[in-house]
């Protein structure tokens, strides 16, 4: 069989390919002799919209808007043609010594945007970094202030911050294999979602030996858990009363996800510390970083030993500060965030009658964000387990009918911001129809 295929403007070999992958690429949370068991890796070659189309010529809807990061759809050539501009101009300089003009006007559009007066910006090149630099930041500014005792952490339980070394000290998801690594991570406590608990614990160790608590706005990997009303003002509260910095992780909450442009405004609370990056350039290019407010920056001017040396050699990269702005540009020109808000309430609803189904024991969301909780008994809530045959099965008719997504340990829905009401009933559609399917098999 010819496994040539050809388009527009590819034509490849992807028998080839796929041997390449199995012999030479390690993918992420993979091993390639599971990937050869599936018949090899699936290519996704074309984007549009909602949609991606693999090898085959199969198109499916991105469920999962990448890794929920692309908020404002595939193929968007405005990006593209910004990118390339900017690249044809200067693609590179040294970003510790200059600045570069997409650069300084991104900085000034954060400023803009983000919440309260959280003004100034530090890039990474993703989420991962982007938390790195602010444990970092809340450490050195507590040595900075004359209380180098503030070493340990805050953090919730099931969580999810990346997997570099500073930022799985305080990831506790459970698809991660943390206790590997724990010899090597910073000193953290991990707390649930009652801000009590919080309190107790920092009275019980002592308010002046913590450093900062981190956590996400809305908590994506524990099923989109939406924390109750006073969560994140009574945080804000116990942490400006016992000298605690807050960080509120972003990386996938913001840039519209949630139906504000950021998640901490559905609270009102500004945090002392937000990290951003996924939705900023919608996965055009790998931007990210924090934004901090006047009195952490403050805490580093003065002599050179207070100065934060700290950096990534694609901080403030030219290129990927216009993929930002093209892609804030198109949020804000299409009102993808109000989109977020209205379509997102339309899709909680019509997930909510998926509760029918033998299988589900609830859903829950907000914004273009949702997940839907999937049991093995409903009587009991027990949940489905990885290597479950229910799952797997559950796993292959989505993908045959065209639904890319997640489905442990929750069906996780993150669509592009440009999704419509029919689009979503198409997707909501096909898991109804995949659940019943499975049930049948019983």
């Amino acid at each position: 069989m010819d496994s040539t295929v050809s388009h527009p403007s590819i034509t490849e070999n992807f028998d080839e390919l796929s041997q390449a992958v199995l012999d030479h690429y390690w993918m992420p949370y993979t091993q390639s002799e599971d990937l050869a068991r599936a018949g090899g890796p699936m290519f996704i070659i074309e984007g549009e919209g909602i949609r991606l189309k693999d090898s085959s010529g199969k198109s499916y809807i991105d469920g999962m808007g990448g890794l929920a990061l692309v908020n404002v759809g595939h193929g968007r050539k405005e990006i593209v043609d910004a990118i390339a501009s900017q690249l044809g101009q200067v693609h590179y300089a040294n970003t510790f010594a200059y600045a570069s003009i997409p650069t300084a006007k991104l900085s000034k559009r954060l400023s803009d945007l983000t919440p309260g007066d959280l003004g100034r910006v530090f890039f990474t090149s993703g989420g991962s970094e982007a938390v790195d630099t602010a444990l970092k930041m809340a450490r050195q500014y507590h040595v900075n202030n004359g209380e180098s005792q503030r070493t340990k952490i805050i953090a919730r339980r099931g969580s999810y911050h990346g997997v570099s070394l500073g930022a799985l000290s305080v990831n506790s998801a459970r698809h991660v294999q943390r206790k590997v690594w724990e010899p090597m991570l910073a000193p953290v406590r991990f707390v649930g979602p009652d801000p009590d608990e919080v309190a107790e614990l920092v009275q019980f160790e002592g308010p002046d030996t913590f450093s900062t608590f981190i956590t996400e706005p809305v908590c994506f990997t524990r099923g989109v858990e939406v924390p109750q009303d006073d969560y994140w003002p009574r945080l804000r509260e116990i942490c400006d009363k016992h000298g605690i910095l807050l960080i509120a992780d972003e990386v996938i909450n913001g840039f519209g996800r949630t139906g504000k442009m950021f998640a901490m405004e559905h609270w009102g609370v500004t945090p002392d510390m937000m990290i951003f990056a996924k939705g900023i350039t919608s996965g055009y290019m790998p931007v990210g970083g924090v934004m901090a407010r006047p009195k952490v920056y403050e805490a580093f001017i003065g002599d050179s030993t207070k100065t934060f040396t700290h950096g990534y050699t694609y901080s403030g990269h030219p290129g990927g500060a216009a993929a930002a702005l093209a892609n804030l540009d198109i949020i804000e020109r299409e009102n993808l965030v109000e989109n977020a808000a209205d379509v997102g309430s339309y899709m909680l609803g019509q997930l909510s009658a998926l509760k029918e189904h033998s299988m589900v024991k609830g859903t829950r969301g907000i914004g273009l964000m949702a997940a839907v909780q999937l049991t093995k008994d409903k009587a009991t809530g027990e949940p489905l387990t990885k290597g479950d045959p229910k799952l797997k099965s559950l796993d292959e008719k989505l993908l045959d009918k065209g639904l890319l997504t997640r489905t442990y340990p929750f069906l996780y829905l993150a669509p592009p911001l440009i999704i419509t009401r029919e689009e979503v009933d198409e997707m909501v559609g096909i898991i109804d129809e995949s659940l019943t399917e499975v049930e049948s098999e019983e």
